[in-house]
């Protein structure tokens, strides 16, 4: 259980309220942007609601009720970083804004300046030496610090002068339980239930406290009991089949499961709650069949979809989680339908992901014809034209982003990134101080401006910004391996090791000061210190699948294939369905030019499967790379074609159908998908050669030779480079 575990978090969890704002200001656009803010809020959506308040303040800079409530919605985000900055700007227009004063008491509170936090308290009761929330403040300090007789007499005094609340209780709790006196834990728990007997936070105290003495009939008690309390509140019986699982009840908690699906069959949030429920306990299996049972109860459902294409994505199974994005757009929704668009820009985001900037382009365009103003789709665009180095569109798509959205931090970083593309640092850091203007305390905006000075190469400003967040919190494992990276990028492999060497020490059993260590050992020359830090990063998180391709890189490089076949053979046997190991050991064998055994994987991977365009277009190029045949070059030719049909637009298996039209001696219908390849992909060394060739092979030299060149002047290398070279040397 996590309820009640953490002074800090119970305190912010049962310490913030809504709170009631007067209507004072004269200004009456800025009262509808407020009022509306407020509203919003109270139905739990924040996003709308911070643009509210963020225009709110637009209209009136010193407006201290609208920083307070982006500090809440910041809170309720789990924003520590921003929220203390939206309540700092609170208490400096308006230091009598104790709400404000309250809310920095509790982060200062959460971060243990339990000096700064009494100072809080103390301004409070100052000025109003009643107030309940100051009262319980200067309580929680006392028990943080562990003054714990103090605190327990001034808490006990509350309650005499009638303070009810359930916070009393639960500091006490906590007194109780620094001091080991269970017996003293249950009954101020019991008391606090008999003087808030419909406070959920104190049963669920009280359920943990039960299932750590492990009373766990009594601990289900409890949690039956809040459930009765909040019928409609899912999260309960989420716990409690997390309750019973954590336990190894397996069959409970999926009893449990199945009854809140069964009360309701077409309620798609609980199914969809269900389904994370088993996908966060890497149950992949029973999560896809909720979602895809419920989608055969409810055939037109997009949400239902979107969270099965959420969950394929995060099993970097892409290909799956784009084809059911893609049902989406066959069923009968309007153009405007706001899910439908959901689903569009959701689909643009992944392939945009994958790297099919085209068709990412399309959807993200259709979406702006029915929504001129829509940001995911501004977004997807501007981010399309930085990939391309468009610099000019991407500075339209995110300047039309905080024309619409003035208030939105993320679009002036990312216009700045448009900026430097255009060379014009100068408009990049104005847009670059709008963002951190609006959002000061943001550590993401923090983090991005670092990122934006770095490509700048103002490494100075970089390094400045990263220090002054790693001062904020010594801890912030992120920022230091940012620093470390920063030296690297320069060249400071010392700088670079200190940095590395204390994240190593801070992140404890995670393993990225492995992997940084790793890069560096790489970017010195060592490869076989940097194979021995990635696998220790491996040894810390044998699950991730990057790390472990990461570690079989390195051994691919070293050209120890039979280290990298055996590692993955080894992970296949325990993941024999995992086609991504499948694809990445056909990768190895092909670089072995071990064709037959890349084929054998390839074919695995289709057995497993059948849509995986990228195995189909592998296999037809191996086929027809291994054999000359007319029968194997016909079977390439099917596995190439089915490719097509899954990836249509794909340059990769255009130019994969095209040579082996030019194999089979098809020469007008290789130049046909050739150039269909090299309209998609103009600077493909590979397309390139191949369409040289067939060009070569038609009798028309002058164009061969263009292509060839183009193939040949490319830095990389790749098979065929050399006949090319021999070719062009006749013409």
């Amino acid at each position: 259980m996590l309820y009640g575990r953490s002074l800090s978090r119970c305190i912010i969890a049962c310490f913030c309220v809504l709170l009631v704002f007067g209507c004072g200001s004269p200004d009456a656009r800025k009262t509808k942007y407020f009022n509306k803010g407020k509203t919003l809020f109270g139905k739990g959506d924040y996003v709308k609601a911070s643009l509210e308040f963020r225009n709110a303040i637009q209209v009136d800079p010193k407006f201290s009720d609208a920083w307070y409530m982006l500090g809440k919605i910041a809170m309720k985000k789990g924003n520590t970083r921003e929220a203390f900055g939206d309540f700092s700007k609170a208490v400096e227009l308006v230091p009598v804004n104790l709400k404000a004063q309250y809310e920095l008491g509790v982060i200062f509170l959460a971060v243990r300046e339990h000096g700064r936090a009494m100072e809080k308290s103390d301004l409070i009761l100052h000025r109003e030496p009643g107030n309940t929330d100051g009262l319980l403040l200067k309580g929680a300090v006392l028990v943080a610090k562990k003054e714990n007789d103090k605190a327990r007499v001034h808490l006990e005094g509350l309650i005499e002068r009638g303070v009810r609340k359930p916070d009393v209780y639960l500091l006490l709790t906590t007194i109780y339980e620094q001091e080991r006196e269970p017996k003293k834990v249950e009954n101020i728990l019991l008391r606090g239930i008999k003087a808030n007997p419909e406070c959920t936070s104190i049963y669920l105290k009280l359920a943990g406290f039960y299932e750590q003495e492990k009373r766990d009939a009594e601990a289900v008690d409890m949690m039956r009991k809040v459930i009765g309390l909040e019928p409609g509140n899912l999260a309960y019986r989420i716990s409690l089949a997390g309750f019973y699982w954590n336990k190894g009840r397996v069959a409970d908690a999926v009893k449990e499961l199945n009854d809140i699906i069964s009360a309701d069959e077409k309620n798609e949030d609980k199914r969809i709650q269900v389904a994370g429920f088993y996908a966060s306990r890497n149950r992949f299996g029973e999560a896809e069949r909720e979602l895809r049972q419920g989608i055969a109860i409810e055939p037109k459902s997009i949400r239902l979809r979107l969270a099965l294409s959420g969950l394929y994505l995060a099993a970097n199974r892409g290909g799956e989680g784009i084809g059911v994005l893609k049902e989406c757009l066959k069923l009968d929704k309007k153009e405007k339908d706001t899910e439908l668009i959901l689903a569009k820009n959701e689909l643009a985001k992944a392939l945009l992901a994958t790297g099919e900037t085209g068709e990412a382009s399309r959807y993200a365009d259709e979406v702006l014809k029915t929504e001129p103003k829509n940001a995911d789709a501004l977004f997807t665009r501007g981010k399309i034209c930085l990939m391309k180095g468009d610099g000019v569109n991407a500075v339209a798509s995110f300047g039309a982003v905080v024309s619409d959205y003035p208030q939105m931090p993320m679009g002036y970083v990312l216009l700045a990134d448009a900026y430097l593309i255009n060379r014009n640092p100068k408009l990049a850091n104005e847009s670059l101080q709008k963002a951190l203007t609006l959002a000061p305390g943001s550590r993401a905006i923090q983090r991005e401006a670092v990122r934006v000075y770095a490509a700048q190469k103002d490494f100075r400003k970089a390094e400045d910004q990263l220090r002054k967040l790693i001062a904020t919190n010594p801890d912030d494992i992120e920022s230091r391996a940012d620093l470390g990276d920063l030296f690297l990028a320069r060249g400071d492999f010392k700088n670079a090791e200190a940095e590395y060497s204390i994240l190593k020490k801070r992140a404890g059993k995670l393993p990225i000061g492995y992997v940084k260590f790793s890069g560096l050992y790489l970017a010195r020359g060592n490869i076989n210190g940097a194979v021995r830090e990635m696998e220790q990063a491996v040894k810390l998180n044998p699950k991730s699948e990057e790390l472990f391709f990461a570690l079989v890189g390195l051994h691919v490089r070293m050209k120890q294939y039979d280290k990298a076949i055996a590692l993955c053979d080894a992970r296949i046997a325990r993941n024999p369905g995992n086609d991504a190991l499948l694809n990445l050991l056909g990768q190895i064998y092909t670089s072995q030019h071990n064709y037959p055994k890349a084929i054998e994987s390839y074919r695995k991977i289709i057995g497993i499967r059948p849509k995986n365009w990228l195995a189909a277009n592998n296999l037809a190029y191996l086929i027809c790379e291994s054999s000359a045949t007319g029968k194997d070059l016909d079977e390439a030719l099917s596995w190439a074609q089915k490719a097509q049909q899954i990836k249509p637009d794909e340059a990769t298996v255009h130019d994969t159908m095209g040579w082996i039209y030019y194999k089979k001696g098809f020469t007008d219908k290789a130049i046909e998908s050739l150039s269909r390849a090299r309209t998609r992909a103009p600077e493909s060394q590979v397309v390139n050669c191949h369409l040289g060739m067939a060009f070569y092979k038609a009798g028309d030299k002058a164009k061969a030779k263009i292509y060839l060149t183009k193939a040949v002047a490319g830095k990389g290398e790749f098979a065929g480079k050399d006949e090319a070279r021999m070719i062009l040397g006749r013409l």
